[in-house]
């Protein structure tokens, strides 16, 4: 990548002015005036060789090499030095992505090349909701930017099958006077159970008699009393088919599935032997951690009955995740922000069991609460809102307002769910509105689509794909370096996005492709210009359509032919 040529050279102009080593910072200036990179390494090393910037920054272009990709450098107060890169190579790089061939620099979080995403997280007896997809949108994402970028990445989802929740359900469903038999598809039964969850909830916090009953089936289940399991065993089944059914409708898939349900025992005994290791401690009947000088939370492993909290339990799932699939370098958690303190916490007390093992190699990927404009989401309430509900919605009104079939407007219809989420950095809360999510007025997921079915309709139009192997435009429009420019950045992107953990950066990056190319598209003949212009313009199409494929791809979703 030509960045990492200017950061090179400057390395070396810096060690022949006898600059101390380091790593100049290259940005993009936001006027494409000043340049295609900048750096403000001179401004930086002032107090260090006690020198005017400006002296510093001649000093470092005097010797800094001379290459056909550069085609200018300067200097601007008070120490800046800007480049521009040679239209002849930015041409070469268009070229290049015009034919999806694309280079994305290496980011790896440790020697093995490695890692773990857990995602989804789905509890058993519960919707499947709008939070739900966006956990799943973004864990999709950072599985593939991270692919894309060298790693071997294994999917995994931990599944709550046991706790309090799963107890409530039960209470309501044996409360009812519903013969679960008589239930005839997947649909009815997850409605039912949702129903039924809700009811159990109210039930808990209204009446003590049936929260007592409650308390007693979850003992029930954690000591697998066959008078409770059999039905448990068959609900269970209900939720895990529906959703598998979900994980195909959005295009995502596992390796591994893991369920709370089969860790339990494994993490009463590791806990008690951090109990016996004195990383743990006794309170009140239960064993905990007390994270005090750590600056830490205080939390229970063990509860004063004797059955492992979620942090018990996760000492087990860690155990398991770092030895089915060998070294690995990070386990990234896709969680929402209340889990903080639980993951400082968990990770801290696995560190202290193996700091070999664990050290450094897990990760708290938050994401923040997803809300619609009409008020906030309560599976207690019994208003959760049903992730499939959502989709079906919006395929309704895009099937109203686009016209289009209707495996085309399904792909549209997820296309801007998960659109919506993925442009939003992971620690904004969302205010879901489904007329912005299908807008070709904004930034959403059908505009970015619909500038790729517009480049494929000229490119269907002219009927080629190979365009002449030199282009060497005498003057570029303004519009048209704008687009060459932002083409040949898509790499950098890539980069970036996993070095942040932000799918959101591709994702406005593609809304922001889009606009310059439909500008471009508007002020510019395509078709009908002279040979040697329709040639460019045509390159330019092919380009930004491959990249709008790829990029939405690493955001998981899907391209259509047609709107």
């Amino acid at each position: 990548m030509i960045k990492n040529i200017i950061a090179d050279d400057l390395k070396s102009a810096l060690k022949k002015i006898g600059a101390p080593e380091i790593d100049p910072v290259l940005e993009h200036p936001t006027n494409s005036a000043f340049g295609d990179y900048s750096t403000s390494t001179a401004l930086k090393l002032t107090k260090i060789l006690k020198k005017n910037p400006l002296t510093i920054a001649e000093s470092i272009l005097d010797n800094f090499p001379k290459r056909d990709q550069i085609s200018k450098t300067e200097i601007i107060k008070p120490g800046f030095i800007n480049f521009w890169i040679s239209d002849t190579y930015l041409i070469k790089e268009v070229q290049k992505s015009a034919q999806g061939n694309f280079f994305f620099p290496q980011v790896h979080l440790g020697d093995n090349k490695k890692i773990i995403v857990e995602f989804a997280h789905p509890n058993t007896h519960k919707l499947f909701h709008i939070g739900h997809m966006r956990n799943i949108s973004t864990g999709e994402s950072i599985v593939r930017i991270f692919e894309a970028v060298g790693n071997k990445v294994i999917r995994a989802n931990y599944q709550g099958d046991v706790g309090l929740h799963i107890a409530k359900c039960l209470y309501g469903i044996q409360s009812s006077k519903t013969d679960i038999k008589k239930l005839k598809n997947i649909q009815e039964k997850i409605e039912f159970i949702g129903k039924m969850y809700s009811a159990g909830t109210r039930a808990y916090e209204e009446d003590e008699k049936a929260k007592e009953k409650i308390i007693e089936i979850n003992k029930m289940l954690y000591k697998k009393d066959q008078s409770i399991m059999d039905l448990w065993q068959e609900t269970r089944q209900w939720s895990l088919d529906y959703f598998d059914a979900v994980y195909k409708r959005v295009d995502s898939h596992f390796d591994h599935f893991y369920f709370e349900g089969d860790l339990p025992e494994r993490g009463i005994e590791i806990a008690e032997y951090a109990l016996k290791k004195g990383i743990l401690e006794k309170s009140q009947g239960a064993i905990v951690f007390n994270g005090k000088k750590y600056c830490l939370d205080t939390r229970v492993f063990i509860n004063s009955l004797g059955f492992p909290t979620y942090e018990g339990k996760e000492l087990a799932l860690a155990e398991k995740e770092f030895s089915d699939f060998g070294l690995i370098d990070k386990c990234i958690h896709v969680v929402t922000p209340e889990q903080t303190s639980f993951f400082k916490v968990t990770f801290k007390v696995e560190e202290l069991i193996d700091e070999t093992k664990y050290k450094n190699k897990q990760y708290h990927l938050i994401y923040e609460w997803v809300k619609l404009k009409a008020g906030k989401m309560s599976s207690r309430e019994g208003n959760i809102v049903e992730a499939n509900w959502l989709i079906d919605q919006i395929k309704t009104k895009i099937k109203k307002q686009f016209k289009s079939d209707e495996t085309t407007s399904e792909k549209l219809a997820i296309a801007s769910v998960k659109y919506s989420f993925l442009k939003n950095s992971t620690q904004s809360v969302i205010a879901f509105d489904i007329d912005e999510s299908i807008s070709l007025n904004g930034n959403s997921g059908p505009y970015i689509l619909y500038t790729y079915v517009r480049c494929q309709s000229v490119l269907k139009k002219e009927n080629t794909g190979e365009f002449e192997k030199e282009i060497n435009p005498e003057k570029l429009e303004k519009e048209e370096l704008t687009l060459v420019r932002s083409i040949y950045q898509f790499g950098e992107i890539v980069e970036k996005s996993a070095h942040d953990f932000a799918p959101n950066i591709i994702a406005n990056y593609l809304y922001d492709l889009a606009s310059k190319y439909n500008l471009f598209y508007q002020k510019h003949q395509i078709l009908k210009a002279d040979a040697k212009t329709k040639n460019l313009r045509l390159l330019l199409t092919q380009a930004v359509g491959q990249i709008i494929k790829k990029g939405l791809y690493l955001l998981g979703i899907d391209t259509v032919e047609k709107m």
